[in-house]
C-alpha cells in the first residue's frame, strides 16, 4: 500500500492544464528566476533547486521514461529561455551564474530537464511495481 497516491498521468489532464504544466509553468518560473538573478545569486540558486524538484516530479506524470525525457527537454528549454528573458528584462548582474555564451544555458537546462524527468518516470515505475508486487498474494 502506498502512503501517497501517484499524480495523474499527463495525458489524463485536460489539454488546458497540460499547456500550463508543460509550457507556461516552466517558462514563467524561469522568467521569475532570471528576473531575481540581478538582486540575489543565492536566491537564484535556491530557486534552481525548486526547479530541479519540479523537473523530477514532472517525470512522475509519465509512465514511459522516453516521454518524460522529451517533456524534460522541452521544459528545460522553456525554463532556460525564461531565465534569459527574465534576466534581460530586469537587468542587473548575472552574479557569474549565466554561462558565456548565454545559449549554453539552454543546453544545461534541457539536459538537466531530460535527466530529471527520466529519473522521475523511473521512480514512478519502481513505485508502481512495488505496489503491484505488494498487492498480490
Amino acid at each position: 500500500m502506498r502512503r501517497w497516491p501517484l499524480p495523474p498521468l499527463l495525458d489524463e489532464w485536460p489539454w488546458a492544464v497540460r499547456i500550463v504544466l508543460v509550457g507556461i509553468l516552466p517558462m514563467g518560473f524561469g522568467f521569475l528566476c532570471g528576473a531575481l538573478l540581478g538582486s540575489s545569486g543565492a536566491l537564484f540558486l535556491g530557486l534552481q533547486v525548486l526547479a530541479a524538484l519540479g523537473g523530477y516530479f514532472a517525470g512522475f506524470e509519465h509512465s514511459r521514461p522516453l516521454h518524460a525525457r522529451m517533456r524534460g527537454v522541452l521544459g528545460g528549454l522553456l525554463f532556460g529561455g525564461g531565465i534569459l528573458i527574465g534576466h534581460h528584462a530586469v537587468g542587473g548582474s548575472d552574479q557569474g551564474l549565466i554561462p558565456d555564451p548565454e545559449l549554453i544555458q539552454l543546453v544545461i537546462t534541457a539536459t538537466l530537464g531530460a535527466l530529471l524527468g527520466t529519473l522521475g518516470a523511473h521512480t514512478r515505475r519502481r513505485i508502481e511495481s512495488v505496489g503491484d508486487a505488494g498487492g498480490s498474494t
